[in-house]
């Protein structure tokens, strides 16, 4: 008898670690992502909100580009320098930002290439990102949860999972 418990308890605590480590790395209330270049993408995204939410400059300059076109709901147009400026000043405060729905694309996933033929606008360093999202921001000493739909457009700076940045933003209100 003593066997048989001790082979159960075994076998429980085998398909608890199986399960542990078959549970996506990535997942949001609609979707669960296991593609390696997709979970670093969207750790890359979740940490750039963060990084909003807590004013650091520096995660900030590292997730964007000096390009950047960051398009607000109703229109407004920030650069990377102007996002910076504005959490500096104070002009906007970042309290949260909550995202669900994700929905990634990356082009190269979906295209097929014959005979060396690249499609017209096929890029492997891009990766658009669309989602929802809840920010609940002060803006010029006004507090408001937007509730947004949002497309990202990342592109990739190195063959590393982790090297994305975001080189456009556009946002709706839902």
């Amino acid at each position: 008898m003593r066997i048989f418990l001790f082979l159960l308890l075994l076998s429980t605590s085998w398909l608890n670690v199986a399960k542990a480590f078959a549970q996506p790395a990535v997942t949001s209330d609609a979707v669960s992502i296991q593609d390696p270049t997709k979970v670093a993408l969207l750790r890359t995204i979740m940490e750039y909100h963060q990084a909003l939410v807590s004013g650091d400059e520096e995660l900030i300059k590292l997730y964007t580009s000096k390009k950047l076109r960051y398009t607000h709901s109703n229109g407004w147009v920030e650069t990377q320098m102007d996002i910076l400026n504005n959490l500096r000043t104070g002009y906007l405060d970042y309290h949260s930002f909550k995202e669900d729905s994700f929905v990634v694309e990356l082009p190269w996933q979906t295209v097929t290439i014959s005979n060396g033929f690249t499609p017209p606008g096929y890029n492997k360093k891009m990766a658009t990102v669309y989602f929802n999202a809840a920010i609940d921001v002060t803006m010029d000493g006004k507090r408001n949860t937007y509730h947004l739909k949002v497309a990202e457009i990342w592109k990739r700076r190195s063959k590393r999972l982790n090297e994305w940045q975001l080189i456009s933003r556009k946002a709706t209100k839902i």
